[in-house]
């Protein structure tokens, strides 16, 4: 697994207990866990030097609160997820509610192996898409 910088739920760099930025070295798992959250909230070109990361899900913006909008950003939050061979389909299970009008609350669980011990580890993570504003929010 590969360490990275810590970043808190507000995407904020965070210190650790030493006073120097804090790493994900302490959790083999965070690196992963934030690169999910990463993809599933950027959209094409968002990084220089990664233009095609992301699930693009503001080009859902405006649209109808219904099973096809919903449909259509699981299958983006899906492939922004196996783009590049980052993870296997087969690990990905996403199920998606509507809230309201305006909300879709997209439930998504990522089944990983552990490389020490060959057991398995479920991470999740629930993504809120505005399909009025356009906002994401990321629990």
């Amino acid at each position: 697994m590969v360490v990275d910088l810590y970043w808190t739920l507000d995407a904020d760099l965070a210190i650790g207990e030493d006073g120097d930025l804090r790493d994900t070295s302490f959790d083999v798992f965070r690196s992963l866990y934030q690169e999910i959250r990463t993809r599933v909230r950027s959209s094409f070109k968002d990084w220089i030097l990664h233009p095609s990361l992301g699930a693009n899900l503001d080009e859902y913006l405006g649209r109808a609160n219904n099973r096809i909008t919903a449909e259509e950003g699981k299958s983006a939050i899906v492939a922004s997820l196996i783009r590049n061979g980052f993870l296997d389909k087969n690990s990905i299970n996403i199920r998606y509610v509507p809230l309201g009008r305006d909300w879709i609350a997209y439930y998504i669980q990522v089944t990983v192996i552990v490389p020490t011990t060959g057991q398995t580890r479920l991470l999740k993570t629930t993504l809120l898409y505005d399909t009025v504003e356009g906002g994401l929010m990321l629990l």
